[in-house]
């Protein structure tokens, strides 16, 4: 078929314009592609923790459920417990102790007068025991640290033989041992405050004083009121306002 040459040229421009056309839509496809194809990749990255919940995660435990402790200060007393605290939740835990006892420094050296070092070879100085068991609430709910109140009980023993003659059961001057004794019972309301952190390191600081009662039995060896020679057991009650003081260092796990 013939066609006029300005129909011709119509023909050729209106193709061109939809070739010009589908190219524009045909880049603008491919731009998408590309487009959508860098968020895909993007999205594969993966999303980072900030900063605070880096430090957060890296950070020990802060509250420890343990901790083992000793204190120096008792020690004057001729009392060496090893204490153990529990913690119970944020506001609570609970303290026991054992251990063993010898000589009551603070008694007999300081109140007493006597030699720090017992040199008489008629004394047999033993072993007792000694035992605490007590509740304890901090008051800014955080069982690492902080001012707290406790409640206690300590039960103690001090023995020792005495070489000598005494008046035996028979009526008879007799040579042989008297076991002296001491059984006391305490029960004490203590305030302190514990220096710890968990985060930083494992020890803890922990002062405390408190008041209480002191009950117990004496079984004391003392010379005979008529004849300085002969040795006699004098049994007495004891019920005595005490006042207590210390530093336990610990160790949290």
């Amino acid at each position: 078929m013939k066609m006029s040459l300005p129909i011709y040229f119509s023909l050729v421009f209106l193709l061109s314009q939809g070739g010009m056309t589908f190219a524009q839509k045909n880049s603008l496809s491919g731009n998408d592609s590309l487009k959508l194809e860098k968020i895909n990749v993007f999205s594969d990255v993966p999303v980072y923790p900030s900063r605070s919940t880096v430090l957060s995660s890296d950070k020990k435990n802060t509250s420890a459920d343990w901790s083992i402790k000793c204190n120096p200060f008792i020690l004057t007393r001729g009392e060496v417990p090893v204490y153990l605290e529990r913690r119970l939740s944020t506001d609570w835990s609970i303290e026991g102790a054992v251990g063993v006892t010898f000589a009551d420094y603070l008694k007999e050296v300081v109140l007493k007068g006597g030699p720090l070092i017992q040199k008489d070879a008629n004394v047999s100085r033993l072993s007792g025991i000694c035992g605490k068991l007590g509740t304890r609430y901090y008051t800014g709910h955080n069982t690492s640290e902080g001012v707290y109140v406790a409640l206690e009980a300590d039960y103690t023993t001090y023995r020792k033989d005495v070489k000598g003659v005494y008046l035996d059961s028979d009526g008879r001057y007799t040579g042989g041992k008297l076991r002296d004794k001491q059984e006391y019972l305490d029960g004490v309301v203590l305030v302190g405050w514990k220096l710890s952190d968990p985060s930083e390191n494992d020890f803890s600081f922990d002062w405390f004083i408190g008041a209480g009662v002191r009950s117990g039995m004496e079984n004391n060896v003392v010379p005979d009121e008529l004849n300085a020679n002969v040795i006699r057991i004098n049994r007495a009650e004891v019920l005595n306002p005490l006042v207590t003081v210390g530093l336990k260092i610990g160790l949290e796990y």
